[in-house]
């Protein structure tokens, strides 16, 4: 069985980094319509809370991982309003 500690770091980098290419994507395209107000709000919402909770429970991976998610999606809405 695989330890839990290495399981949640495999989960954090993929679920991490799988933002990086459509942040990438994003910018470089320069629109941001194919994303939803809502869904970047539901997304938002609650990677925000992953992150405060990571950071009530003093764990840096989930702090690491969140804090990454929310700057990427931060760009991503962002892009949404300036390249209306």
């Amino acid at each position: 069985m695989i330890d839990s500690s290495i399981l949640g770091l495999i989960a954090v980098t993929l679920t991490t980094t799988a933002y990086i290419p459509q942040t990438y994507k994003v910018l470089k395209e320069r629109s941001a319509k194919d994303f939803s107000w809502l869904w970047l709000g539901f997304m938002f919402v609650g990677i925000l809370l992953w992150f405060v909770y990571g950071v009530s429970i003093d764990n840096l991976p989930l702090i690491i991982a969140n804090g990454i998610s929310l700057l990427s999606l931060l760009l991503i809405m962002v892009a949404k309003y300036v390249y209306r």
